[in-house]
């Protein structure tokens, strides 16, 4: 397993983006939890949502929602839609929030870093006791805390190393 450190510069935007976009376009207040380490990152919850970082850092986010937090969701996203069409968009909804979260912290580390960053569609598991294999990389996990249940980020990212690094390895190969 390889050993990563995860540094908080590139951690803090996604607190500050899922506060940010849960309250501004779900409407439901968000709070700082907990702060804890896993040895890998997974699911936590009931519905997750997964999406795969590249570019300067890589590596993958989980967002883990509790199930009662998820239907508030969709049902604020989706006011004045049937049931039946919330049902039907329930999943693409929580991507569509989670792309947005991701979006979002992404252009504020690329803003600070003034290189690119680029994000996958997001995979969507639901149920309990969920058993995915994910990168096999440590996760800082973030929790935050709103009136309608948990939402649980697992970030498992590490920085590329640097062009100049890089070049350095391909020189020594060329002599090799």
């Amino acid at each position: 397993m390889s050993t990563m450190q995860i540094n908080a510069k590139h951690v803090n935007p996604f607190i500050e983006a899922a506060m940010r976009v849960v309250k501004q376009v779900v409407g439901i207040e968000v709070r700082r939890g907990h702060l804890s380490y896993k040895p890998k990152v997974e699911p936590s919850l009931q519905v997750s949502i997964i999406i795969g970082i590249y570019g300067f850092l890589t590596g993958q986010v989980v967002y883990s929602f509790d199930g009662r937090l998820a239907e508030k969701i969709v049902d604020k996203l989706l006011e004045g839609r049937s049931p039946v069409e919330k049902k039907i968009m329930f999943l693409d909804s929580l991507g569509e929030i989670a792309n947005m979260i991701t979006g979002n912290a992404a252009s504020l580390l690329n803003h600070r870093k003034g290189e690119a960053l680029s994000i996958t569609t997001p995979a969507i598991a639901t149920g309990n006791n969920l058993s995915i294999h994910l990168v096999p990389k440590p996760a800082l996990v973030l929790g935050l805390i709103t009136q309608y249940g948990p939402i649980e980020i697992s970030i498992a990212m590490e920085e590329k190393e640097t062009l100049t690094e890089v070049e350095g390895i391909v020189g020594e190969l060329a002599e090799v």
